[in-house]
C-alpha cells in the first residue's frame, strides 16, 4: 500500500502594485507563514491561509478586499506540486558574481568556472534569489565571506525562509556554523531540508525562535536579517547587541516606505552603516567595529 503524500492548501490574490506593500504588511502581521511575491503590472501574492472553511478566513478575505486585493482564491496542492509553482514563478539557476552558482533542486547544472554551488528546494517557504532583497543579500554574503575566509564565524540567519542565505554563507565560509531562525514551520522544514541537501546537516541548527536555541553562542559574527522593515525596527537593536566586536549585520527586505524608519534605528547604533538603494527595496549593512571595512 502506497502512503498518501501530504497536501497543503494555499491562497493567492492579485493587486495593483501601489497596493502591494499595504497588503503585504497586513499579511505579515496576521500570518505565521511566508508570502511569495510575483511583481508585475498586477502583483500576485501566495501564502498559507488559515482553514478556508473558518470564520477567520472569511474575515481575512474581507479585509484583503478592502485593502485592494482581488481574485482571492484557495487551492490544494501536494508538496511536490510546489516545484511546479516555483517553476512558473521563473525560478532557475543563476550566478552571484564569479563565485556562486545557485540551482533549484530540479536542475543539474555544473559550471567548473564557479568555485561554489548550492542547491535550493523552496518547498513552501520564501527565498529563492528571485526577489531583489534575497539577491542583494547573496551579493553581500559573497563580500563578507572574504573577511571570514580563514576563520570560523558563527552565523545567524534571522528569518531564514528556505535557508538560501544561511546555506550560501556556509558554502562560502567553510569553517562557519549556522543558527537559522524562522517562526514559519514550513520555513523551518525547508531550511533543514536544504541544509541536508547541501551536505550541511551537521553545520547548522534550525529553530522557531532565538529563545529556543540550545546552547546559544556568546555572540554572532555575521547576522543575516532579510525580513520586513517593521520587524527590523523592533529587532535590529537586539540583533546588533548579539554581534561580536568585529561582527556584521546585513539587513534587507526594507521597502521604500519603511526605509527612513529603519535607517533611523540603524543609525542610532554604534557601528559603521552603509546603504544600497534597490528598485523597490533598500538594504543596509552595519559593521560593529568602526572603520574596519572600507
Amino acid at each position: 500500500m502506497t502512503a498518501s503524500r501530504p497536501s497543503y492548501t494555499f491562497a493567492s490574490l492579485t493587486c495593483p502594485p501601489e497596493d502591494m506593500e499595504g497588503i503585504l504588511n497586513w499579511l505579515n502581521q496576521h500570518l505565521s507563514s511566508s508570502v511569495l511575491i510575483e511583481e508585475g503590472s498586477l502583483c500576485r501574492l501566495v501564502f498559507i491561509p488559515p482553514d478556508p472553511s473558518s470564520p477567520e478566513w472569511l474575515l481575512m478575505e474581507l479585509a484583503l478586499s478592502s485593502l485592494g486585493a482581488s481574485e482571492i482564491s484557495t487551492e490544494t496542492a501536494r508538496q511536490e506540486d510546489w516545484q511546479e509553482i516555483w517553476k512558473e514563478q521563473g525560478f532557475k539557476s543563476f550566478t552571484i558574481g564569479k563565485t556562486l552558482l545557485v540551482t533549484p533542486s530540479w536542475e543539474d547544472i555544473q559550471d567548473p568556472s564557479l568555485p561554489h554551488r548550492i542547491r535550493v528546494d523552496p518547498q513552501m517557504a520564501f527565498g529563492t534569489g528571485l526577489h531583489e532583497t534575497t539577491y542583494r543579500c547573496l551579493e553581500l554574503i559573497v563580500d563578507t565571506a572574504e573577511i571570514w575566509a580563514d576563520r570560523a564565524p558563527v552565523i545567524l540567519d534571522f528569518g531564514s525562509g528556505t535557508g538560501i542565505l544561511g546555506v550560501a554563507a556556509l558554502q562560502l565560509m567553510k569553517k562557519g556554523y549556522l543558527f537559522a531562525i524562522d517562526n514559519d514551520p514550513y520555513a523551518v522544514e525547508a531550511t533543514r531540508h536544504n541544509l541536508a541537501d547541501n551536505g550541511m546537516g551537521t553545520r547548522g541548527s534550525v529553530y522557531a525562535s532565538l529563545e529556543d536555541v540550545v546552547s546559544p553562542p556568546k555572540a554572532f559574527d555575521v547576522i543575516l536579517a532579510n525580513v520586513t522593515g517593521g520587524v527590523l525596527c523592533s529587532t535590529a537593536p537586539m540583533l546588533f547587541d548579539r554581534l561580536s566586536p568585529a561582527g556584521r549585520l546585513i539587513c534587507s527586505g526594507v521597502s521604500k516606505e519603511e526605509s527612513m524608519a529603519v535607517r533611523k534605528v540603524l543609525a542610532s547604533l554604534e557601528g559603521t552603516l552603509r546603504e544600497w538603494a534597490g528598485e523597490r527595496y533598500d538594504t543596509f549593512v552595519i559593521d560593529k567595529e568602526m572603520g574596519r571595512i572600507s
